[in-house]
């Protein structure tokens, strides 16, 4: 059969047999970088040429040769459905003779490459009109390529539809993966050859003395010293750790792996991933733009091809590239797209841009299918909730199963999330470990029964600050870590009416998550310089503050103070805080360095059950766990004074076991999400129809910032209405708006809708604010509120107001 002569798109160049030689090129690359087996190479050279084959019936390649008509469901069979009719299962079967499901899988793939509803019924009823569809006198040449399919086939093809048959979802993912990249003129993929040299490059840095910027670099964020006997008077070599070490030596193989902060995790998991296609998940976006600028400063400085080989992936990809990276608008769109299709060699990525695949959405597939031949490194798996929990374990197990490999690393893992990973994950104990350092003490603890307050933080900083004027080395940084946003508002506004009862000027900040954009860079920024510690002992110089922050501070911000004054959440946490308290162990622990005060509001523990409404319904409130609260205020009651990194796992390993947690909000959320998305019908969401995480907030422009920049945010969104503008031009008068604002509850936003329409507020009726179009179906809100130096706060338009913030 001459494929030359039909046409396979309506741009009258691109025919069959052109289009099939470049699914053919996009396979061989994939089998070529060793991401598929010899069978499935072989199966997917059948399916690459048969795919499109429908395609030659008399209405497409009339619509092929005049864009004016359109496809027509009600007339015309799909290409997809006909193509069925090309496939020899002989030459199919030969692949494999033991395995007699080849042929349908292959059907399966074919068929829904795309997607459609009600393609059963289509190929029930194709069937029975062959001869009408492909008669003789005008496609005389294909007359013996075509075949009858099997009687009952449309059962059997559904018997492999959906996350059971692996082999059927490879198939269809990776034949999705070859014609989107023939489609798209682009590369399947880019050869990771660079990260491992990258490793060593920066290895060799380290050890580099005069290249003192890097060896700053190696102190301050993870790379250990080898264990050997150093002469006092000799520069000790750098080298890989035991932790990075063990890593290296498990390339192929899954692992689970506990490592205290500092010890280099990053580069472990790295060195895990070594030269295959990988992708590194983290809980936050600021973490993975942090672990982004270093892998392409610090160890990819040597390549040119930073767009060939590492990439972000996170909802904010686009407006983070438009800042950061320079190049045309053309270039920068180019690295955005092979990041979105999966063609780096190494992704940085949050949880919701490749978990998604649970929900089974057409063409889920491809994300799976290229997960299977990915290393993925699960980074800080404890600060996902029980539902992100459930989704991740469960797309881990499907991972695995499909042969892609999974290593979690973390400081923190609760002896119940472990049981959850190696009961589904089913990963070997040889393949765990834990890497711990009690040479140096970090931490000394001080068990306050009480709640949070600012005298005692003001006492704190004050005694400090006269004892720093005999010891010039004593360093006075506090930071504070309150559990809700509201709580450290009023925390600041204590400490300063305190401090300025003594003093005119000190160094009190505040940081959270209700600031908008560009507030929250800068004091992202600050908050980083104002924690940065030397390297060694006698670098620990006098400098003092207080910043006041939340669970923000928790991941993702190298940050290191002397002192740490902490509500109690739960363990994980606690321990997440501590480790921004004397993270390199440079300080003395003669004295109490972690305050931690236990009691909070009985409002904020999840469990708690309020009657509302005309029925009585009970609705749950709070957002701790009041079971991991219970233990975890037990655990650390039993340890006040010095802590050492093994006790810290102690106390993990005797409070939270899934003995203990069996019977919490946690464990029932996670088993009862768990259960839902393992009874999902395949196809039957469709893509972002449902999101691993729900949204529950607005993004708005506070009114006092929308009062003052008025004419810089209106000025933009006139300059976005015009037509000819490029993606990347559009996306830069985006940002210019964006940086004014910040993501708030969505009742806040409802309570101010409601004062807007309603008499029964307490004082004046709200002030309304035209929403400001930046899109041709989004538009940017602007709400009345509180904003100053401490954030948004929300007005309270009625006397009685939730916030469990």
């Amino acid at each position: 059969m001459d494929t030359s002569k039909y046409w396979a798109k309506s741009d009258k160049v691109t025919t069959l047999v052109i289009h099939n030689a470049a699914l053919r090129e996009a396979l061989d690359k994939l089998y070529e970088l060793g991401y598929i087996e010899k069978e499935m190479y072989e199966l997917l050279k059948i399916a690459c040429e048969y795919h499109d084959l429908g395609k030659i019936n008399e209405m497409f390649q009339a619509r092929m040769k005049n864009k004016k008509l359109h496809f027509d469901l009600e007339k015309e069979i799909p290409h997809n459905v006909l193509s069925l009719f090309f496939v020899d299962s002989e030459r199919v079967n030969k692949i494999n003779p033991e395995d007699k499901k080849n042929y349908v899988r292959m059907l399966f793939a074919i068929l829904y490459h795309h997607y459609n509803s009600d393609l059963m019924r289509m190929v029930s009823s194709s069937k029975r009109q062959l001869e009408n569809i492909f008669p003789q006198d005008a496609f005389p040449d294909i007359q013996d390529e075509i075949y009858s399919l099997p009687i009952g086939i449309e059962e059997e093809i559904s018997e492999v539809i959906g996350l059971k048959d692996e082999k059927a979802v490879k198939m269809k993912g990776l034949l999705h993966k070859c014609d989107y990249a023939a489609s798209g003129h682009y590369p399947i993929e880019f050869r990771n050859d660079f990260l491992l040299s990258g490793l060593e490059y920066l290895l060799m840095q380290w050890n580099n003395p005069a290249d003192q910027e890097k060896q700053e670099i190696q102190s301050a964020e993870e790379v250990a010293l080898s264990e050997q006997d150093k002469n006092e008077n000799e520069r000790a070599t750098v080298d890989w750790n035991s932790l990075q070490y063990f890593c290296k030596e498990k390339q192929n193989q899954n692992i689970i792996v506990v490592a205290q902060t500092g010890m280099g995790k990053t580069e472990a998991g790295l060195l895990w991933i070594g030269n295959h296609k990988g992708f590194f998940v983290l809980p936050i976006r600021t973490a993975i733009n942090a672990i982004y600028n270093r892998l392409r400063k610090d160890m990819l400085v040597n390549s040119d091809k930073i767009d060939e080989q590492v990439g972000i992936l996170h909802s904010e990809q686009l407006e983070y590239y438009t800042k950061n990276i320079e190049g045309s608008d053309e270039d920068i769109y180019e690295y955005v797209k092979r990041g979105k299709q999966f063609s780096l060699p190494l992704n940085i990525s949050t949880l919701d841009q490749l978990f998604d695949f649970i929900f089974q959405y057409p063409g889920y597939e491809l994300k799976l299918a290229t997960l299977s031949y990915s290393r993925i490194v699960i980074d800080e798996i404890q600060m996902y909730n029980a539902e992100l929990l459930a989704y991740l374990i469960f797309g881990l197990e499907k991972i695995v199963k499909m042969g892609g490999k999974v290593a979690i690393l973390t400081a923190t893992l609760p002896p119940f999330v472990k049981e959850l990973l190696e009961q589904h994950l089913n990963i070997p104990k040889e393949n765990q470990e834990v890497f711990i350092d009690d040479k140096k003490a970090r931490h000394h603890i001080k068990v306050c029964d009480k709640k949070i307050n600012a005298e005692d933080i003001v006492k704190l900083y004050l005694k400090n600050k006269e004892a720093c004027k005999s010891n010039p080395h004593k360093g006075n940084k506090i930071l504070v870590v309150c559990n809700k946003i509201k709580t450290a508002q009023k925390i600041f506004d204590d400490v300063n009416e305190l401090i300025k009862a003594k003093y005119d000027k000190e160094e009190i900040h505040i940081f959270h998550s209700r600031f908008i954009k560009e507030d929250r860079e800068k004091l992202e920024k600050e908050i980083i310089e104002f924690g940065q510690t030397g390297n060694k002992s006698e670098d620990v110089v006098e400098k003092g503050g207080i910043w006041i922050t939340t669970s923000v501070v928790e991941a993702s911000l190298d940050i290191d103070f002397d002192y740490l004054v902490t509500e109690l959440q739960d363990l994980c946490s606690l321990l997440q805080r501590m480790g921004r308290c004397n993270r390199k162990g440079l300080k003395s622990v003669f004295e109490s360095n972690c305050y931690i005060y236990l009691q909070t509001d009985s409002a904020d523990l999840i469990g708690k059950t309020k009657r509302t409404g005309r029925r009585g319904k009970e609705k749950v409130y709070g957002f701790i766990d009041a079971t991991l609260y219970e233990l975890s205020k037990k655990a650390i009651s039993e340890h006040e004074g010095i802590l050492t990194e093994s006790q810290k796992q102690e106390m993990l390993q005797k409070y939270f076991t899934t003995e203990n947690i069996q019977n919490s909000y946690f464990m029932n959320s996670f088993k009862k999400t768990y259960k839902y998305v393992s009874e999902i019908r395949p196809y039957s969401y469709q893509k972002n129809e449902k999101k691993l995480r729900e949204i529950v907030t607005e993004t708005i422009i506070p009114s006092p910032v929308y009062e003052e920049k008025s004419t810089q945010i209106l000025e933009c969104a006139q300059k976005l209405k015009q037509a000819d503008l490029s993606v990347i031009q559009r996306q830069k008068l985006r940002n210019q708006i964006m940086k004014y604002t910040v993501n708030v509850p969505y009742y806040h936003w409802k309570s101010y809708q409601d004062a807007l329409n309603s008499k029964k507020t307490s004082g004046r009726k709200a002030k309304y604010y035209e929403p400001i179009q930046i899109g041709k179906y989004e538009k940017i809100k602007v709400m009345e509120c509180n904003y100053d130096k401490k954030g948004y706060s929300p007005i309270e338009w009625t006397k009685k107001t939730e916030d469990n913030e």
